[in-house]
């Protein structure tokens, strides 16, 4: 046996590993590096080693077995993946066709449960608006999720979530209920609405299908992956009156507001009303 191979198996399939898993535990908790320069050379450091094991291998003294192959061919292949989708995390921002201050553009839409939803239901409500890529996005996932559990804090703001993508109603539905979400979603398969706010991400990577479980917070499937248009993660904080107060959008697909970021707006833009609100609960 090359011992020599072996180790370096061994240790570029555990380093590479263990580098994704730790990486994928930041997602859910929303502590994602907006820095990938330490990710990255770990994960080539990981990759590399693989790939000098299975060079040793086959050229070294000794014989080599799949307890060489094996492992770093695991490493390889999905430390290669993690690479190549983090060179696709740049966002092409600027044909937004709204800005604050503006009143929403009305539009009409699905729910998740199939019925049909006009944003004249916003008329009269403050309303937290998310353009988001998909149910199986695990940014937009942790955000969502994130969402639902600043309920609490956005109702005593009377506001409400509503987030939109290109998700059809079905596997809106998937998501909804995989994740126990209580934010309305909002299926726009065709961008027609994507396309009338500006927030389209014109061809990008993403998943066919919404997974059905996930795994430590982080949606988890192996549905195929293609290139196709679908929206760029954009909040829209709007008031009664239907007029935009804040826009947020971020070049990385990976950085989302945290949610101290999102709840310190909402108190600046409504803060006199926090403070009716708060009165009147004493």
């Amino acid at each position: 046996m090359n011992l020599i191979a072996l180790s370096l198996s061994l240790f570029g399939f555990v380093f590479t590993f263990a580098t994704i898993v730790l990486y994928f535990r930041t997602i859910p908790r929303g502590t994602v590096p907006k820095s990938v320069t330490g990710l990255t050379a770990r994960l080539v450091l990981g990759v590399s080693s693989s790939v000098m094991g299975i060079f040793l291998g086959a050229t070294g003294v000794g014989s080599a077995s799949l307890a060489v192959y094996l492992p770093a061919g695991f490493s390889i292949a999905f430390g290669s993946l993690i690479l190549f989708f983090l060179s696709q995390r740049k966002i092409p921002l600027g044909d937004l066709k709204v800005k604050v201050g503006d009143k929403i553009q009305p539009f009409t839409s699905t729910t998740s449960a199939g019925q049909h939803f006009s944003s004249d239901e916003f008329h009269g409500r403050r309303v937290l608006l998310k353009f988001y890529r998909g149910g199986w996005c695990p940014y937009c996932v942790a955000e969502l999720a994130a969402f639902n559990k600043m309920a609490p804090n956005l109702e005593r703001f009377n506001i409400s979530v509503y987030a939109l993508s290109k998700d059809t109603p079905q596997e809106a539905n998937v998501h909804k209920i995989r994740d126990g979400l209580d934010v309305t979603l909002l299926s726009d398969p065709q961008l027609e609405v994507i396309r009338s706010y500006g927030a389209e991400h014109h061809k990008t990577l993403g998943q066919t299908k919404n997974p059905t479980s996930t795994l430590g917070g982080v949606a988890l499937g192996f549905a195929p992956i293609k290139f196709e248009a679908m929206a760029i993660p954009t909040t829209l904080l709007i008031d009664e009156n239907g007029i935009i107060r804040w826009i947020d959008q971020s070049d990385d697909i990976r950085v989302r507001s945290s949610v101290d970021r999102i709840m310190g707006t909402i108190r600046s833009e409504f803060k006199d009303d926090n403070i009716t609100n708060l009165q009147e609960t004493v």
